[in-house]
């Protein structure tokens, strides 16, 4: 074979790793923007609550309204997949994150209420595109690539929720100003890498939908039963984790440094995923110790001796938590023959999922509201935590959801 024939082919492959690193970094630096956003604002709960004069009600709202945006935009998700293709989707919900965050930084509660739509609409873009993307360009590498999405996630998160209290004691600032310092620097470079990167070749997929029969599915829905339960969990210790820490006793600092802990550890559980996954034939014994180590973590860190009890509880909610998102999310994959099918059911999964979760903080939060502790708020957890047990014996079989009949 000459030169002249070989050239080509060495040119086609050198720009396709070249479109993969770009993308790899895109997904990291929008990845990034994901929880920063509501971690920053748990950990900063009390100084906005009081600076605002907000009820707990108002707060439950709050805190609610991000998981609101994910579920309604979730469902969105594949139509707007469909027409204008993954890049350009995630690049517009981008635009739309800074949008929120610079909306936030006026004090006062209509803008604070106003830019967290913002973001929780951007957000569920964001998440219901993401595994249709992995799926697409990088289809041998879907559950590596998926521990490095929820890696990233919680990175953003456990940065945001420990810095954010110093931050504002060192800037002597009530929440603004170091909320602004948290969310803007890394929605703006995630603006300018996709918009001067995007590529006008993205590619669309007209009239996407989620399939009837996915509806019909037993399996699609025990997928998305147990990511509703990881969602519900997740949101519930994102939220008030910093608030029940105060509540025991603790500082305002070193609540927010509980969620830290739980965000770093759940680093070291979504990496757990990719390795086990190799050495098992199925992911049912992997999603009913999640449900177990969840249980086991949230009991401790509510009612374990304080400060050490709380700790070490964190440690091991956070592996639970890192474990369950990530084989949460690797699911919507493994359980999809296709791109066009693991669109359908991203969307499904956390269109439902997410409304779900949006019960954590809401339901959680009117409990202690109503009843003045966390004993309540305690017992619907654990529930909760025996519901992602037994959908995860039927999510974690083999098999593949119905996408047609």
């Amino acid at each position: 074979m000459s030169n002249d024939s070989m050239a080509p082919t060495a040119h086609g492959e050198a720009e396709s790793r070249t479109n993969h690193a770009w993308l790899l970094v895109a997904l990291v630096l929008i990845t990034l923007n994901l929880r920063p956003a509501i971690s920053a604002v748990s950990a900063l709960l009390g100084a906005i609550k009081d600076d605002l004069g907000l009820s707990t009600p108002a707060v439950s709202v709050l805190t609610t309204l991000p998981t609101i945006g994910l579920a309604v935009f979730a469902f969105l998700g594949p139509r707007l997949t469909g027409r204008w293709g993954e890049e350009r989707l995630i690049a517009g919900s981008a635009l739309l994150l800074l949008a929120g965050n610079l909306v936030r930084l006026a004090p006062s509660s209509a803008a604070l209420f106003g830019g967290t739509v913002l973001l929780g609409a951007a957000i569920g873009l964001v998440t219901s595109a993401i595994p249709s993307l992995i799926k697409r360009a990088f289809p041998d590498q879907f559950a590596g690539l998926m521990a490095v999405y929820t890696v990233t996630l919680t990175v953003g998160a456990a940065g945001a929720s420990g810095l954010a209290n110093p931050l504002a004691e060192a800037l002597d600032s009530k929440w603004t100003l170091p909320l602004g310092i948290i969310t803007i620097p890394v929605a703006v470079l995630a603006v300018l890498w996709w918009s001067t990167k995007l590529r006008r070749t993205s590619r669309r997929r007209n009239h996407l939908v989620i399939p009837s029969a996915m509806w019909r599915d037993k399996l699609a829905w025990n997928v998305t039963g147990f990511f509703a339960c990881t969602g519900f969990l997740f949101y519930f210790v994102l939220s008030w984790l910093p608030t029940v820490c105060r509540d025991r006793g603790m500082g305002a600092t070193a609540g927010g440094l509980v969620l830290s802990v739980v965000a770093l550890v759940q680093v070291v559980g979504s990496l757990v995923v990719p390795l086990a996954l190799k050495r098992v034939g199925d992911q049912r014994g992997l999603a009913c110790s999640v449900a177990v180590i969840n249980g086991v973590g949230l009991v401790g860190v509510m009612t374990a001796p304080v400060p050490a009890g709380v700790w070490i509880s964190a440690v091991v909610l956070g592996m639970g938590q890192g474990i369950g998102f990530g084989l949460a999310m690797t699911l919507i994959g493994l359980r999809a023959r296709d791109a066009v099918t693991a669109t359908g059911l991203s969307g499904m999964t956390q269109g439902v999922g997410y409304t779900v979760s949006a019960l954590g903080p809401l339901a959680t939060g009117l409990l202690h509201s109503a009843t003045g502790t966390w004993t309540a708020a305690l017992v619907l957890l654990v529930l909760v935590s025996a519901v992602q047990f037994g959908t995860g014996i039927v999510a974690g079989r083999r098999g593949e959801v119905r996408a047609t009949g």
